[in-house]
């Protein structure tokens, strides 16, 4: 590490000339002083850090929280807008049938994919509906919300830990280069 991560500022401090009593004048004293960051500063830099550097981990948990207070606030809004959501909701079993007929999935990956997201959608749109109907802090709402807040990072995780291994034991369809022979 070549310095800190942060931009030291420094403070300088001029002590005024003093005169002797003997009428002769000395050099200035000049003292130059870091300033360290506070213990607030280092533990709210060390905080945005650790999120900066997971921020994609907590993309899911963000989109969860504002589609909480996005329910809640459309719920006083305009409560009647549940209609909409619960008919778009209800339409992805028919995309689901719609896509495996159009582009069938022999490959039991983007089967598991298309299930998994057809589900956690389902599953999103009917609470969404719900909590827009009659307040998302209704009832076992708030518990179905935490559990889809859990459950998605969890499926999205197992999801992409499958899909990688499987690539892995798979042969490469790209041609490789063949190797060049030197005389030596």
């Amino acid at each position: 590490m070549t310095g800190p991560r942060y931009k030291r500022e420094t403070t300088t401090v001029r002590i005024p000339r003093q005169r002797h009593a003997w009428g002769r004048r000395q050099t200035p004293i000049v003292l130059v002083v870091p300033e360290q960051p506070t213990l607030g500063q280092r533990l709210v830099a060390a905080l945005g850090r650790a999120a900066w550097k997971r921020r994609r981990a907590a993309l899911p948990l963000l989109v969860a929280v504002t589609g909480f207070a996005a329910t809640a606030i459309v719920h006083a809004a305009a409560p009647w807008t549940w209609l909409p959501l619960a008919v778009g909701a209800a339409t992805l079993p028919a995309w689901l049938v719609w896509v495996q007929r159009r582009r069938p999935g022999t490959d039991s990956r983007i089967r598991t994919w298309r299930y998994a997201l057809a589900a956690v959608v389902l599953t999103a749109g009917a609470w969404a509906a719900a909590s827009v109907a009659v307040g998302p802090t209704t009832g076992l709402l708030p518990l179905l919300w935490l559990a889809l807040a859990i459950a998605i990072p969890l499926v999205r995780r197992s999801l992409r830990r499958s899909t990688a291994t499987a690539y892995v034991h798979e042969p490469s369809d790209i041609p490789q280069p063949a190797e060049k022979e030197y005389d030596s």
